[in-house]
């Protein structure tokens, strides 16, 4: 037999989500920053853009090697001197993303650009070499 327990909307999943308590004992949730994007493959490169809105170029750091691709940014958060912070939802920490592709890339040729916290990276692909080999 199943028991109800009427309990008239008061959990404790509600009663730390109220402001009042995290208000008293302090917001303590932040976002976890992350880097979400997009891959698209051209016939002769990769194209991948990277929502990355209110970073500095400066802050973003690409490595190539070969066929993966590694994007690190640091979310800083802005204060202002004489504010006192009274909420924090947006993500701050760095936050790093590795993705393979299927082909290696020309990492002497790929560009970057950062326009309106979009990152994109133009990857051309490496072409393929061949050694033709004699047999003695």
């Amino acid at each position: 037999m199943t028991t109800f327990i009427r309990t008239n909307g008061i959990s404790p999943r509600t009663l730390l989500a109220d402001p009042f308590f995290s208000h008293v004992f302090g917001d303590t949730r932040v976002a976890a920053p992350d880097i979400r994007l997009d891959v698209e493959e051209t016939g002769e490169a990769f194209l991948l853009r990277a929502d990355l809105p209110g970073i500095a170029k400066d802050q973003i750091h690409v490595e190539i090697n070969d066929d993966i691709v590694d994007i690190r940014v640091d979310f800083k958060p802005v204060a202002t001197a004489d504010a006192k912070l009274l909420r924090s939802e947006r993500a701050r920490g760095e936050a790093k993303r590795t993705i393979r592709l299927p082909a290696a890339v020309d990492a002497t040729k790929a560009d970057a650009k950062h326009v309106d916290g979009v990152l994109t990276l133009t990857l051309p692909k490496l072409a393929p070499t061949a050694k033709r080999l004699t047999v003695n």
